[in-house]
């Protein structure tokens, strides 16, 4: 059986007969309120911003109860303290605040999910991601169908109607559609046919997101299929995309559709506001200033700072608050050198846990792709793919 499924999904040769399955220990107890939480992470929302408590209040009860006795390793010790000196420098830097908050809690929730990732061995995060999948479609063909339809429908993230995709139960639609993606990425690394429905599931998940960046990154799993699935889903896509065109309050072909009203080219993305916001904080973050975060010459105020940027540019329109749509360009701006210090790390541990090259260099890239959007290190999903073995 394993060997049909590697021939399906294109993961590689035969690894040879499955481990049987372990039975639920005491001991593991500990770990399921968080496997329980993760469909809900982002939803109901009770304080301002992108994460609610209970995930982390999650991780650090999985953190002191699961499987203790690997409570660290010595390769977990220079992210732990990379994470530290991140939040440190942010605190010195800053007037203090709601913002110094946020960035302990960021750092502080990538320690927790770190260590409680690493000590898990595809035993029930799989699981939670599948459930995870399937809560966070319901919920968004719901809204999707009930906006087309005219329906009053609350939304649990940010969502402009008439211009984006819907949320489902995360902070936004790129959100949705980026981490919809992870979750398809993840469940790839298993040779399990019972995995193919989940994947697809979340290949719709993408589409409801109007995530275009997201959309592009579906590169990744059509290049991991073989033959057969991959025809199966260059099928599907245009199939998709066809019964999106019918309802167009919301979805990929909305978003797309309000793109190219404004104009054609890199006129339309610049003239669209989100996409201006977007393209104008990464080249103001990992360009225009980057130096100066790294080297941690320039004082933290984005707003102040970007808007500057953005008159001088002549192109880009002016935010209005300090929030940093990529979670990149955020890390670096915020850490400087040890946020970068940070992201080195964990890239090359992750790729430790990769054979080959390719997929070596799949871990990577693909990562920094996801952090364009709204992913930061601290998102348990990307925690998760990066440390699962490929």
């Amino acid at each position: 059986m394993s060997g049909a499924v590697a021939n399906e999904t294109g993961a590689g040769p035969d690894p040879g007969p499955a481990r049987p399955r372990r039975r639920l220990r005491w001991a593991d107890l500990g770990v399921l309120p968080l496997v329980a939480t993760l469909p809900f992470m982002y939803y109901p929302k009770l304080l301002d911003g992108d994460t609610q408590p209970w995930v982390l209040l999650a991780g650090l009860l999985a953190l002191f109860t699961f499987r203790t006795a690997r409570f660290a390793t010595p390769r977990d010790l220079s992210p732990i303290l990379l994470a530290i000196a991140c939040a440190g420098v942010y605190a010195l830097r800053s007037d203090g605040g709601l913002d110094v908050v946020r960035a302990v809690y960021t750092q502080a929730a990538f320690i927790v999910f770190w260590l409680v990732c690493r000590r898990e061995n595809n035993e029930f995060f799989p699981s939670a991601v599948r459930l995870t999948i399937i809560v966070w479609l319901a919920v968004g063909l719901y809204q999707y169908f009930a906006l087309a339809l005219g329906w009053p429908v609350e939304i649990a993230g940010r969502y402009v109607e008439g211009r984006s995709g819907v949320p489902s139960l995360t902070s936004e639609p790129s959100t949705y559609g980026s981490l919809s993606m992870l979750q398809m990425m993840y469940l790839l690394t298993r040779d399990e046919r019972r995995n193919v429905p989940y994947i697809a599931a979340a290949a719709v998940s993408v589409v409801l997101s109007g995530s275009v960046l997201a959309l592009i990154l579906l590169i990744f799993p059509l290049l991991k299929f073989k033959a057969r699935l991959r025809l199966a889903a260059l099928v599907a896509l245009p199939v998709l995309a066809l019964a999106d065109f019918l309802f167009t309050s919301a979805g990929l072909t909305s978003r797309l559709q309000t793109i190219g009203a404004d104009g054609a080219g890199i006129a339309a993305l610049l003239l669209d506001p989100s996409l201006n916001l977007r393209v104008g904080h990464l080249v103001f973050t990992l360009g225009a200033n980057f130096f100066d975060s790294v080297l941690l010459l320039s004082p933290l105020g984005f707003m102040d700072q970007y808007n500057a940027f953005a008159q001088d540019s002549g192109v880009f329109i002016e935010t209005g608050s300090d929030f940093i749509l990529p979670a990149l360009g955020e890390l670096i701006y915020g850490s400087g050198v040890f946020g970068l210090l940070l992201l080195v790390r964990v890239l090359y541990l992750a790729q430790t846990r990769s054979t080959g090259a390719a997929a070596r260099f799949e871990k990577i890239f693909f990562t920094l792709m996801c952090m364009m959007n709204p992913i930061s290190l601290s998102n348990f999903f990307l925690i998760l793919y990066l440390n699962r073995r490929n």
